[in-house]
């Protein structure tokens, strides 16, 4: 009670302006004791001159920043975030006033802003008039180091920073920051008023809604420094956040836009919406931290993505970096891919807890006073010139390699061994608006895929190893780390190991070799087939036999063969088209989509009429081969195709408008209309309706089992379009069987045996 009396009278005298500093009411410095520290002249204690109203004993133990030891051993320091002053532990006498008051302007509390944060975690600037430069060390620009990001509104093209082409780049860095959303709008506190949400699972069953909050005196006085963000620890245990931090999705409905963006629920279910609002980083970030060789300060050597120089000087160049794409476990369990800067780190191990050996041991060991041990010395200088320039500044040999470890295991260190692995870093920030967002669908469909490119990770190797990806919860890394030229690494993304396929990146090769030798085994039998039948023709001449004209075919069958033709080779192309996108650079991937979709319904709507129309009209049995004498006259079907066809017989089956399919014919049609169509029409509504029922997709394996097969069944179509256009030849002339499927009649061969009802049928007609 004592301490909301303090907090209210304090809040009063704020109201009444008592000091400059209109956030924040007058408060004594005290030191340790509880003591002005104008008067005992000891440091000032955070935890009793804000202990006088907050409980800094829980504000402490829920402390992120303290719990990950962003204080090192001391007591936290409150300034830090919430002061101009920074880091204070000492005071002058000149700063208090007579009555012992800090003099006006000498410490001004505020809530946490945007430069706050940025002591530690990056580049971070709201100022417009003044160029943003780097300015501070790499230990004071954490996150920008990891990933890259500069938190900003200013133009990139408007910055002190040298990027090449920076001219037309005039966005700003950040566009929350340009639209003046600060750290903590965010990344607030868990338990704030304004920002309180209750999670389900904690809300009673009974409510919809909890309208009980914390008062502001309440808040004032325990205010959780468990920062919203994805999962936090601090010292009071685990504590999961997971539905607490701001998203995109809290601010914005993207169903409302991307009008253009086909398949918009499978895209926003799949990709986070940095993937294609994060499309490159303009900030230095970190490629390569290697702590086998440190400087004379024991601090490691820093190698830059994608930047020439150091990045902190005038004379370099940032040409920006496209970042890695992994699967990600978003806020909320979404598992969606998010971009990544994926940072290697190497160093020394030694013992046989694998403790890592710091860069200040390391120093002191490779360097007398200011220069390398001659035998370090010795070992690096690859031209023999006792100069060790940048360039040779690397363990990139044996000899290198064993020099360095001789020197620690002479130092009493054991089990010493080099070791590397790759870091995962998440990037958020930086996100652009949607002119400068990715919206071409060749960015991610295609063999050029952002989902696939190799990603550089080192460009030489110490000890001539191979990092290890570093596996994070949450965060999949599916892919494989390879050697690149040049003696580096490399790291190339495979979705499909964490459950994704994309198309016209995600295929299974086995399938299309398969596929592709089917219908290249079609092609070449019907090609030998027909060069054979022109030679035997040519050899021999054939007896014309004589022939008949019959209506075969009605309009609307000629119509719905056509339409079914067209839609069928549109398909075959277009699929084509969606499975190797990069062959056909010239086609708009996603309008090729729509035509694909748009196709796949009219040949599914045509194929239901046929079925009504072949129902009603009974034709439907013309498919149905007769059991009494199946055998033999499929034999004899087949050996007129072998044999009889190259000395001009006569075809076994004289076509009526009843009966025009033969045995082999019935077979392959009741199996295309029973399996392979019916196959690929649901394998192609369910990949369709990925966006709208995903669970029934699910169920059946997803796109990883169905677009397979969709795939193959596309390859038996056409291997089938090959062989029916073929069987066409066959018939009186090689254009017969086409002419007769435009006019409806058809020029037959007349059998001797049939002649009593060809009679009949020409009385008839």
């Amino acid at each position: 009670m004592k301490r909301r009396l303090l907090l209210l009278l304090f809040l009063l005298c704020s109201a009444a302006n008592l000091n400059a500093n209109d956030f924040h009411p007058v408060v004594p410095i005290l030191d340790e004791a509880g003591q002005p520290v104008f008067v005992s002249s000891r440091p000032m204690s955070m935890m009793q001159t804000c202990g006088a109203c907050h409980d800094t004993a829980f504000i402490a133990g829920s402390s992120d920043h303290l719990a990950a030891g962003v204080f090192g051993q001391e007591e936290m320091d409150c300034l830090v975030c919430h002061s101009n002053a920074g880091k204070r532990r000492s005071w002058d006498a000149l700063e208090f006033n007579s009555d012992g008051s800090l003099a006006e302007g000498v410490l001004i509390i505020h809530k946490p802003k945007d430069e706050n944060c940025a002591q530690c975690h990056g580049l971070v600037s709201n100022v417009l008039d003044v160029p943003l430069t780097i300015n501070a060390g790499p230990e004071n620009r954490k996150m920008t180091d990891r990933t890259g990001q500069v938190i900003s509104p200013q133009k990139i093209s408007n910055s002190g920073l040298n990027i090449a082409g920076k001219e037309a780049l005039t966005h700003p860095f950040d566009v929350h920051a340009d639209r003046v959303i600060g750290c903590v709008n965010c990344h607030y506190s868990l338990n704030n008023p304004v920002y309180f949400q209750q999670r389900d699972e904690s809300r009673p069953l009974h409510l919809d809604f909890d309208p009980r909050r914390l008062t502001n005196a309440d808040y004032l006085e325990r205010p959780l420094h468990q920062i919203a963000k994805g999962s936090s620890v601090h010292g009071l245990g685990a504590v999961e956040s997971k539905n607490s931090m701001r998203r995109c999705e809290s601010c914005h409905d993207a169903t409302n836009v991307h009008e253009w963006l086909p398949y918009k629920k499978r895209h926003f279910a799949s990709l986070a919406c940095e993937s294609c609002h994060i499309p490159k980083v303009y900030g230095p970030a970190l490629q390569t931290l290697d702590w086998t060789l440190v400087d004379g300060g024991g601090q490691p050597q820093r190698q830059y993505r994608d930047v020439e120089g150091d990045p902190a000087t005038a004379d370099s160049l940032i040409h920006g970096f496209k970042p890695a794409m992994l699967a990600r476990e978003n806020v909320g369990g979404e598992r969606k891919l998010a971009p990544f800067n994926l940072v290697t780190r190497w160093h020394w191990l030694a013992g046989a807890d694998a403790k890592p050996i710091d860069g200040a041991t390391l120093a002191e060991l490779l360097y007398d006073g200011d220069l390398l041990r001659p035998e370090v010395r010795a070992a690096l200088d690859r031209d023999g010139d006792n100069v060790v320039f940048p360039g040779e500044f690397r363990l990139d040999s044996k000899n290198s390699v064993e020099a360095v470890r001789g020197l620690l295991e002479a130092s009493g260190l054991t089990d010493v061994r080099l070791a590397g692995e790759v870091m995962p870093f998440p990037i958020s920030h930086n996100v652009v608006n949607g002119v400068w967002a990715t919206r071409d669908c060749r960015n991610c469909h295609g063999a050029d895929s952002v989902l696939a490119v190799s990603f550089t990770l080192s460009d030489y190797l110490p000890g001539g190893m191979l990092p290890l990806m570093e596996k994070q919860a949450g965060i999949g890394v599916g892919g494989r780390i390879s050697n690149s030229i040049g003696g580096g690494a490399s790291f190339t993304a495979d979705v499909s190991q964490e459950g994704y396929y994309i198309f016209g990146l995600s295929s299974l090769e086995w399938v299309d070799f398969a596929g592709l030798l089917m219908f290249l085994g079609i092609l070449l039998g019907v090609t030998v087939h027909a060069v054979a039948r022109y030679v035997a023709k040519r050899r021999r001449p054939h007896r014309k036999q004589p022939t008949r004209r019959v209506h075969l075919y009605d309009a609307y069958e000629r119509i719905w063969h056509w339409l079914q033709a067209s839609a069928i080779l549109i398909l075959i192309f277009t699929g084509l088209i969606i499975h190797k996108p990069h062959i056909f650079g010239m086609f708009s991937f996603d309008y090729v989509v729509q035509v694909h979709n748009v196709l796949g319904f009219i040949l599914l709507i045509n194929a239901a009429l046929a079925l009504f129309y072949t129902l009603a009209s009974g034709t439907i049995r013309r498919f149905f081969p007769e059991r009494d004498g199946f055998i033999r006259r499929s034999f004899e079907q087949a050996m007129f195709y072998s044999k009889g066809i190259f000395a001009g017989e006569a075809h076994p089956l004289e076509k009526t408008k009843q009966n025009r399919l033969n045995p082999l014919q019935q077979i392959t049609y009741l199996a295309i209309l029973n399996i392979l169509l019916p196959a690929q029409v649901i394998t192609g509504v369910l990949m369709w309706g990925m966006r709208e029922w995903p669970q029934l997709a699910t169920a059946l394996g997803g796109l990883p089992v169905l677009a397979p097969i969709h795939t193959f069944l596309a390859w038996a179509f056409s291997a089938f379009i090959v062989m029916h256009v073929y069987l066409t030849t066959t018939g009186e002339t090689p254009l017969s069987g086409i002419k007769s499927m435009v006019s409806g009649w058809e020029e037959m061969e007349a059998h001797e045996r049939h002649n009593k009802e060809f009679a009949k049928e020409t009385v008839n007609v």
